[in-house]
């Protein structure tokens, strides 16, 4: 749930005028400062020339956040939420390439019920621009599987680093990387602005806190398929929160119609049935 309220947050900066820039760079700069504290957990550093390993990670998460506030801006969270869903899909069948799990039968068809689920989710009516839509949906699929091969690359890489070395590295280049975007975000005097300081510092912390959560889980656990079958329920919360608040927050669902909503639910549901499918699924 924190993920979606902190993707709420964010909307709203952008809503304010915030570019995706801006908010990409917000986040992993927040998370840079905040990761530092899981150094009590302790690892062991590996050689110099293994820097390129958190270094991939940074550079997956960064472009993972950027798809993801590109989703959030043209659509909202009832829309990117649900679509990255997928992700659970997507992680077990990579999975066979870069950690060597088989994905068992059942996940197909699992996939194929989440397909159909996406496709309600793209429901819009006449006062959305539907390609504006598709574009959310498109970004938010890029960004699912960016950050499916940054749930592989830490299962497969963090155990030799632990968790307190490699997470605070991973996240310290990802900010570094993130600067290359500073010519395309706002002015350095508008971010301190009242309309963006609050929902950016807000939304980031909540983004920071929840990557923890995530990254930890599988720095130490892997089993980076059942993880994303949890976290995936984001997308039914992401359509139920938004529309609980449909008319307190008009910026992020104001023009969204009831039936529409109750299709991107519906789609929400669809998701969670092939979440269910997959965790009972043998392995």
């Amino acid at each position: 749930m924190i993920v979606v309220f902190g993707l709420l947050a964010l909307k709203r900066a952008q809503a304010n005028g915030a570019s995706t820039w801006t908010t990409m760079i917000c986040v992993t700069w927040m998370c840079a400062l905040i990761f530092p504290l899981l150094a009590f957990l302790g690892g062991e550093m590996q050689p110099v020339g293994l820097l390129w390993q958190p270094a991939i990670i940074g550079v997956l998460f960064m472009a993972g956040q950027g798809w993801t506030f590109l989703a959030v801006k043209l659509g909202d969270v009832s829309i990117a939420a649900p679509v990255q869903g997928i992700k659970v899909l997507i992680v077990p069948a990579i999975a066979m390439i870069i950690v060597r799990e088989n994905m068992p039968g059942q996940v197909w068809f699992a996939a194929a019920i989440a397909m159909v689920g996406v496709v309600c989710v793209q429901t819009s009516d006449d006062k959305v621009d539907r390609s504006r839509i598709l574009a959310s949906v498109g970004f938010a699929a890029l960004a699912a599987l960016t950050m499916s091969v940054f749930d592989l690359l830490i299962q497969r890489w963090a155990p030799a680093w632990g968790a307190g070395y490699f997470l605070p590295l991973a996240l310290g280049f990802a900010a570094l990387f993130s600067v290359a975007f500073l010519p395309l975000a706002d002015a350095p005097k508008r971010w301190f602005q009242s309309d963006l300081r609050g929902p950016l510092i807000l939304g980031s912390v909540l983004m920071a806190v929840q990557a923890i959560g995530m990254t930890v889980t599988l720095a130490h656990w892997g089993d980076a398929t059942r993880v994303n079958i949890v976290y995936s329920l984001r997308g039914l919360w992401g359509v139920l929160i938004t529309w609980a608040l449909l008319h307190q927050a008009p910026a992020t669902s104001g023009r969204t119609s009831s039936r529409t909503m109750s299709m991107r639910l519906v789609g929400a549901i669809l998701i969670g049935v092939a979440v269910v499918i997959a965790v009972t699924a043998r392995r």
